[in-house]
């Protein structure tokens, strides 16, 4: 994956040309040098440019001695291993951490950490003289895919690409992502992108026509279900079975009301840790969710009593991590994100409410929760600090709701369209629908008609 993560980063967006062309030439030219790693003798570092970024920032650290087995080095910013792209022996090619501060700047600047940086080969290391200046900053880059391509091709990251639609996102308990593109009456599929291995591979080849919706991780995250647009079909996929797919048919439990079971449209699925089932709700499902059991199928009917669920909208949801009785529900057709605040008590009328952006009003403004406005927002993640991310997806951009209710645009343009890395000033999404997050905050977007995977680093 780093070696992929960096020529998209630097090929894509057009950044610092003069060092994409080094590091592309430093492929060719290791063989030629053969400055093989001799441990009888030192490993020196000499210098480092540039002296100062944030995460994903590009560097070349030079010294000697680093042989060009990459297996054999480590870099380290503070206690923060480094992704090592490239070795010519006497310059290193990588590229920073994400936060290897250690919350102490020496220059008092809370957004600001100067940063020790330590070359490990076998077993020896250097730490230079100067120190690097690390700044807190956002980042996107492009992860796999590119805009334009017209197959679905598996491999390298820099290899994989996708047909149709860019569609929805998940990350496993080994942050392995899944990602459902979108081939509207084709062979749907879901691709399962290791970034450990710098590896995409087809999980589910052909899931029919009917595009897979939003995956839900489940048991822990070690395993997914995938809802269809195809009546109550669902497929499974589990590491304990080696991710083999299931299609499965969830049907009405014992004594249940089968009519409201039998759906329609289904655009998400959402695993509540309290009782072990992932919860449905239908589209035309005006007060009620489906309860589903993963292992049997049988789904039972849960009555939210006067509570009405605004079931003309399509819905994508996720329920709380600090707190796993709340469910976030984004609604794409009204333009805002609801919220259902006890799952354990669905019949308590008021439990169902709009908790950010005007109903039915689509625009784009930040502030307060109830002042604020979305357009048609999709998927929706949230990190350790219950912050709650949406892929705004006709705004062209991210968006994020704190605990206190404060929205604000992370990354994108609002309104415009188009297809660049970087930072928040410049960057640019094309319909971002999907979104995962993975053990170290690190957020993945699907853009939609770009058909790319890009990786959103927020600090």
């Amino acid at each position: 994956m780093k070696r992929n993560f960096i020529q998209q980063t630097l090929v894509f967006s057009g950044m610092a040309g003069c060092m994409a062309a080094c590091i592309m030439a430093s492929s060719c030219k290791d063989e030629a040098r053969g400055q093989v790693y001799d441990p009888n003798v030192p490993v020196t570092v000499t210098d480092f440019y540039p002296d100062s970024g944030g995460v994903a920032t590009q560097m070349i650290l030079n010294g000697s001695n680093f042989g060009t087995d990459l297996n054999n080095i480590q870099v380290y910013f503070n206690k923060k291993k480094a992704a090592v792209i490239g070795s010519l022996g006497d310059k290193l090619y990588v590229i920073t951490p994400r936060r290897p501060g250690d919350g102490m700047p020496d220059d008092g600047d809370p957004d600001h950490d100067q940063v020790d940086i330590t070359v490990q080969v076998g077993e020896q290391s250097a730490t230079y003289d100067k120190k690097f200046n690390y700044h807190i900053q956002t980042l996107v880059s492009t992860l796999c895919g590119r805009p334009g391509t017209t197959e679905t091709k598996v491999g390298t990251l820099g290899e994989t690409e996708f047909k149709g639609e860019m569609g929805f996102l998940a990350v496993d308990a080994e942050d392995n992502l899944f990602v459902a593109p979108r081939e509207l009456w084709g062979a749907n599929k879901l691709i399962m992108v290791s970034m450990e291995t710098n590896q995409s591979s087809i999980i589910i080849d052909n899931a029919g026509q009917a595009p897979l919706n939003q995956p839900c991780v489940i048991d822990h995250g070690n395993g997914l279900v995938i809802p269809t647009d195809q009546n109550n079909t669902y497929w499974m996929v589990h590491s304990a079975d080696f991710w083999q797919p299931k299609r499965r048919d969830y049907m009405a439990a014992e004594g249940e009301d089968a009519d409201k079971v039998n759906t329609v449209y289904k655009h998400s699925f959402a695993y509540c840790e309290l009782d072990g089932y992932f919860y449905c709700r239908r589209k035309d499902a005006s007060n009620f969710f489906l309860k589903i059991d993963a292992d049997t199928g049988n789904a039972w009917v849960v009555d939210t009593g006067n509570n009405d669920l605004l079931g003309s909208s399509d819905c994508y949801m996720t329920f709380g991590r600090k707190d796993p009785k709340k469910l976030y529900m984004a609604l794409t057709n009204l333009h805002c994100i609801a919220i259902f605040e006890d799952i354990t008590d669905p019949t308590r009328e008021g439990n169902f409410k709009i908790y950010a952006g005007m109903q039915g009003r689509p625009g784009h403004a930040d502030g307060l929760a109830s002042d604020a406005q979305f357009h048609s927002p999709r998927q929706l993640v949230l990190d350790e600090e219950e912050n709650l991310y949406i892929a705004d997806s006709e705004n062209n951009c991210i968006r994020k709701i704190t605990p206190e209710g404060v929205v604000s645009t992370v990354i994108g343009i609002p309104g415009k369209s188009g297809y660049k890395d970087g930072t928040p000033d410049v960057a640019l999404f094309t319909q971002p629908w999907g979104l995962a997050i993975d053990s170290e905050g690190i957020i993945y977007v699907g853009d939609k008609d770009n058909l790319c995977v890009r990786q959103l680093s927020i600090e």
